[in-house]
């Protein structure tokens, strides 16, 4: 009975519809049309065409048909344009105007990929324009420019007209090696940190090498041009991010090379030069535009060195695309800056004199002087005379350091002799010393010359020369190397 009833009530839902439908009949449809229609009339038009129709834009209408973007802006590609006013064109240089690459480069900067509306950026946004570059945009501003008319919206798009060009800027790289202002010494040696190094990702496959099974490649395909600086520092080409860069007149860099080859001696005077120029440079780039006003006394280097800023010592400032350059008479970063202590943990060692897993252990204790838990390492009973543990540290000036470490004997009441040695495990550089019980403070172990700059160097953590268990054990939280700069 249910059954037949919800049946008959489907049924009578039916009927209904059907002749709600009926009686709306063409009058209903035409409402339904009239909600699915276009009312805003912009919507209707290109880009290209609402821009051409206002007469305050008739000059950035001319060189967008002139460069050929009039297409770009026609399209159904959805963009951003800051169209600036005729006021703002008044002195467009005619050389950017007559030349097609430099026009389209001008035209383009000013064409945004995607759509962005002022009411949308409440924080300032970095977008990417159609010739490569990128803009800051925030509210109802862009770079330095004003939009004076927001969010014209077109079908293909939205337009903002602003009352400032904006120019096709050089990005900082770009700067550096085109502009006839920046002194030649610094520009010299960053140009020549060029190299090649391989890369597959772009390579042309030619066929397969029977013997490994791995591909062979197109000769010249498989590498790229690439520059140190970009590498390890910062790429000062990319465009989607802003950078401060410093370069100092030829004076003030030979000075301050000079300074720092004392640190970075090497087996030639040339390669000491070229040494003491790297660590010169690599700490004259940061992250971020940092204008006359923002910039702070002092910037944090990407390798965590700090750098002193004399805003009275800026000989001139270059705007960039993604940055700024300043040109500096002297900035003198003393070297207890730039080289800092080396501190390495016990447990992160590189190798033993002999496999001794078995007789090692990492303890996690608490230093009751310093409140801090730490891990150390000890080796016990293993039973080899002078077992040695090895550390590797890198880029080691060329200096005196003093030695300190902090070793926990909680593990047995007497004391044991352990100490560092340099270069090999076998060196008396540096006499033994006692690891007296519980004592959780640094103990100072001696003095380490470094008489040349060293890519990577050894340290080495030796027991006494003894089998006896109670004599000759290993125990090290942490080994402290300290510039020495007396």
């Amino acid at each position: 009975m249910n059954y037949k009833n919800d049946k008959m009530r489907k049924s009578l839902y039916t009927i209904l519809f059907a002749g709600t439908l009926a009686s709306m009949g063409p009058a209903g449809c035409k409402k339904w049309d009239d909600h699915n229609a276009i009312t805003d009339e912009a919507l209707t038009s290109t880009l290209f065409e609402q821009i051409s129709a206002d007469t305050s834009l008739s000059r950035f209408t001319e060189l967008l048909s002139k460069s050929g973007y009039d297409k770009l802006l026609s399209s159904s590609i959805t963009y951003t344009v800051y169209a600036p006013d005729n006021a703002a064109l008044a002195n467009l240089d005619a050389a950017i105007v007559n030349d097609t690459t430099q026009l389209r480069r001008f035209v383009g900067n000013h064409i945004g990929l995607l759509t962005y509306l002022t009411s949308a950026t409440s924080a300032t946004q970095r977008i990417a324009m159609v010739n490569g570059k990128y803009h800051n945009i925030l509210g109802a501003t862009i770079e330095n420019a004003d939009i004076k008319r927001p969010d014209q919206r077109a079908k293909n798009g939205v337009f903002h007209i602003i009352n400032k060009m904006l120019p096709a800027l050089n990005n900082c790289w770009e700067a550096l090696t085109t502009n006839s202002a920046i002194p030649s010494a610094q520009k010299n040696y960053l140009l020549s940190l060029f190299m090649k190094i391989y890369d597959t990702s772009n390579a042309v496959q030619t066929g397969v090498n029977p013997t490994t099974g791995e591909p062979v490649y197109q000769p010249g395909t498989d590498s790229v041009m690439t520059n140190r600086f970009w590498r390890s520092v910062y790429d000062l080409t990319d465009e989607s991010k802003q950078y401060t860069f410093f370069v100092l007149a030829d004076t003030a860099w030979n000075s301050e090379t000079v300074k720092f080859s004392p640190y970075y001696t090497s087996a030639d005077s040339l390669s000491t030069a070229s040494l003491a120029k790297w660590y010169v440079v690599k700490d004259f780039a940061f992250e971020g535009a940092y204008n006359q006003a923002t910039l702070p006394d002092t910037l944090v280097s990407k390798s965590n060195v700090k750098v002193p800023v004399d805003k009275s010592a800026i000989v001139q400032t270059i705007t960039t695309s993604n940055g700024v350059i300043y040109i500096m008479k002297k900035m003198a970063v003393p070297p207890e800056n730039k080289i800092q202590q080396f501190v390495i943990q016990g447990e992160d060692y590189y190798g033993t004199s002999i496999d001794k897993r078995g007789n090692t252990y990492f303890r996690d204790r608490y230093n009751s002087l310093t409140q801090l838990d730490f891990r150390d390492v000890l080796v016990y009973n293993h039973g080899v005379s002078s077992f040695s543990i090895n550390y590797r540290i890198f880029n080691v000036p060329s200096m005196k350091y003093k030695a300190y470490w902090v070793a926990l004997n909680d593990f047995q009441s007497a004391s044991f002799n352990q100490k560092l040695a340099i270069d090999t495990s076998t060196s008396t550089t540096l006499a033994y010393k006692a690891v007296p019980p519980n004592t959780y403070s640094e103990m100072y172990v001696g003095d380490v010359t470094i008489d040349t700059f060293r890519n990577m160097l050894n340290v080495y953590l030796v027991g006494a020369a003894s089998t006896s268990a109670a004599a000759n054990p290993l125990v090290c939280d942490y080994i402290r190397l300290e510039p020495n700069f007396q």
